[in-house]
């Protein structure tokens, strides 16, 4: 099951390559309710690597302040009879990206 999450890009971390070859990459997302509150969200992207070059994609047009949807899915573990979670992103589109609309600009222009 995937959730989604709108918010601002706060952090992105630094990719990390592991020893298989794969690209790890943690960024957090914070989301601001109606009333003001701030809830940031950790997110991590783990790619294989045949794959890895959407990571560099994910960094090269994503940055900190961006407004951002992320599709993700909740992933757990258990270790020494705890229980951890993380998200794992699955998909990251940016809100209201589209381009802004040109500028009126004054002319001397008599026409």
């Amino acid at each position: 099951m995937n959730y989604k999450v709108k918010g601002t890009i706060a952090t992105i971390g630094e990719k990390k390559v592991l020893d298989n070859g794969a690209v790890v990459l943690d960024y957090t997302v914070n989301e601001t309710s109606e009333n003001g509150y701030v809830t940031p969200f950790s997110f991590n992207i783990y790619k294989s690597s045949e794959y890895a070059e959407f990571v560099d994609k994910f960094i090269e047009f994503n940055k900190q302040g961006d407004e951002v949807e992320v599709e993700f899915s909740i992933r757990g573990k258990e270790y020494n009879g705890r229980i951890y979670n993380s998200l794992s992103h699955w998909r990251c589109d940016k809100v209201g990206s589209g381009t802004p609309a040109p500028q009126e600009v004054e002319s001397d222009l008599p026409f």
